[in-house]
């Protein structure tokens, strides 16, 4: 009985901390994005609180699919994998048709649903994480058959993004892909061979076309460039010098309006702006925790598929989050991709509440901490 009663306390235990850092995410990410986004949105919709009050929404309805999925054993999802996958698959073939596909910035990334719109390659991820970790949990499916299946079922998404075009997705898709078959049983060989074979595409993916070309040249000198491919990354710059140590004051810095991602790839320009190096630091270190606290709790987990299904959340997570950190910071080349839980987006956001609800119940089922 005492055996069960420490269990059972610990598992609550780990659930808790782990949503507690969702909450601060989600808490702080709604105020950070009204005090980025109330000066675009008076402008473009004559409401301050438009893409706060749509956020809000999207927060609720994210943290009951959260608190739903937590109660839903994980091993459904090994049954759903196929049907999930396709049904991705189509979503992600529907941006081209004309009339349902919504372009913005010369690129085809959502479907329109007239109240709102969705874009698959959130949920794309996901069902492939889950399609391979069925596969590679299965004893019983070996060979060539199995890595010809792979390859298959990875590049059919990953290229279909890539013609959206959405390279940024398309490379965090990919590196996701290759990290989470690094941890199965998948020849190494052939992971190395993919990442060689794949510079031709690099290469033409960026070499190839003019603005990414740019954004490369802006990169490398962005001073030379500041007018041109390097504004934003000038402008989030100047918004983490702005910000000192302790920040302006929430919704109190100027510099975010020369940011037209302020309220969402650059949002964390606007934290560094309003809340300084030591809401950075805050922040950073509530991203972090979740990633070790969560690679922590997986690496006990024994059984295949959910340590699988697991690795593959936070792997997702964490490489998203990386990406987001270097483009603020001009670690790496300006490209689209968001801040988990804090940029303005609702089918991320639900995707992700929805992710951690089904890492809860991994954590739930599988806590051997007692």
């Amino acid at each position: 009985m005492d055996y069960i009663a420490d269990r059972l306390h610990s598992e609550k235990k780990s659930n808790y901390i782990l949503f507690g850092f969702i909450i601060f995410l989600l808490f702080l990410g709604l105020n950070v994005l009204l005090a980025s986004s109330s000066f675009l949105a008076r402008q473009e919709f004559g409401d301050p609180y438009y893409y706060l009050k749509k956020q809000a929404l999207f927060a609720l309805m994210g943290l009951g699919l959260l608190f739903f999925l937590s109660r839903v054993h994980y091993m459904k999802w090994k049954e759903f994998a196929w049907p999930i996958y396709m049904i991705s698959i189509l979503l992600l073939t529907l941006v081209f048709v004309p009339g349902l596909g919504k372009k913005a910035g010369g690129a085809s990334r959502w479907i329109n649903l007239g109240i709102i719109s969705i874009q698959p390659s959130d949920l794309a991820r996901f069902a492939v994480v889950v399609l391979l970790t069925r596969l590679y949990s299965n004893n019983n499916f070996q060979g060539i058959k199995r890595t010809a299946l792979t390859f298959l079922l990875a590049m059919l998404p990953v290229g279909l993004i890539f013609l959206e075009p959405d390279f940024s997705t398309a490379f965090h898709f990919g590196i996701v892909i290759l990290a989470l078959l690094f941890l199965t049983d998948f020849p190494l060989v052939y992971i190395f061979l993919t990442i060689i074979t794949s510079f031709p595409v690099i290469y033409y993916g960026v070499v190839q076309v003019p603005y990414r070309w740019d954004r490369i040249k802006a990169f490398i000198d962005p001073i030379r460039y500041r007018y041109e491919g390097a504004y934003q990354l000038i402008a989030s710059f100047q918004s983490f010098e702005a910000g000192g140590v302790f920040g302006q004051g929430l919704g109190e810095g100027i510099r975010r309006h020369n940011l037209s991602a302020r309220h969402t790839d650059f949002i964390l320009s606007v934290v560094a702006e309003d809340l300084g190096f030591a809401g950075i630091f805050i922040l950073y270190a509530a991203y972090l925790g979740i990633i070790l606290y969560s690679l922590y709790l997986i690496s006990s987990i024994e059984e295949n598929f959910g340590r699988l299904l697991g690795s593959g959340i936070i792997l997702i997570f964490a490489f998203q989050v990386t990406i987001n950190i270097a483009v603020t910071m001009g670690l790496v080349p300006t490209t689209g991709i968001n801040m988990p839980f804090m940029s303005y987006g609702g089918t991320s956001l639900l995707v992700y509440c929805a992710m951690f609800g089904i890492l809860l119940n991994i954590m739930r089922e599988n806590n051997d901490n007692g």
